[in-house]
């Protein structure tokens, strides 16, 4: 019976959602064309070998210079997130594509499967390297 009642409170909620969410499939090959410019992780391991310290925004990335303006210039994400760690590491977050941004305001509804990712920022034998992982 409790499993029953489950069922359908869940059921009535996935109804209930349709008004709101989305769920867009997106295939391996789309996700890559929209993966940010390897040119900015470089950029921002200069910032911080030149800077000698990670950037804590886009206001304070882009401020040092016209070579990290450039990069962000025809960023596709609005939100972007600096999250310093240490001095070694960062975590660099972006969300909120600008086709996510359109496709909203057409709909108004959110895609659960918009487009976004990370990029984690290490020193290994004293060289900065760096990881991208889209969101799947």
């Amino acid at each position: 019976m409790k499993v029953l009642f489950i069922f359908f409170i869940s059921f009535f909620l996935a109804i209930a959602s349709c008004n709101y969410v989305t769920f867009t499939p997106r295939s391996k090959n789309n996700i890559n064309r929209e993966k940010p410019s390897i040119l900015l992780s470089e950029r921002i391991v200069d910032f911080r070998i030149e800077q000698m310290g990670w950037p804590t925004s886009r206001a304070d990335f882009i401020s040092k210079g016209i070579k990290y303006y450039e990069v962000f210039k025809d960023f596709k994400y609005s939100t972007t997130h600096f999250k310093v760690i240490d001095s070694n590491n960062l975590v660099f977050i972006f969300s909120d594509h600008i086709k996510d941004i359109k496709n909203y305001k057409e709909t108004e509804k959110i895609d659960l499967h918009s487009y976004g990712g990370k990029v984690t920022f290490y020193k290994e034998n004293d060289k900065f390297l760096y990881k991208l992982k889209m969101n799947k």
